[in-house]
């Protein structure tokens, strides 16, 4: 008997500390994982939109030149 309460304490502070404000560790990780997405969105978008704008105007740009030679 004393084998399973020696075993029972020994997994008990893992099983407390594995939950953090009512939330498991799994929990967590989707927290942390949505941030870090939420955060790669905001830093990247801008990036991206700019290289998007930039080729739209390239085109335009090239469409009005085309137009002037007569193609």
């Amino acid at each position: 008997m004393t084998e399973e309460k020696l075993a029972a304490a020994k997994t008990a502070p893992a099983i407390l500390g594995a939950t953090l404000y009512g939330l498991t560790l799994q929990d967590w990780v989707a927290i942390a994982t949505l941030v870090y997405v939420a955060l790669q969105v905001g830093l990247l978008m801008p990036k991206y939109w700019k290289l998007f704008l930039d080729w739209r105007r390239s085109r335009s740009g090239r469409a009005e030149s085309l137009r002037d030679r007569g193609h």
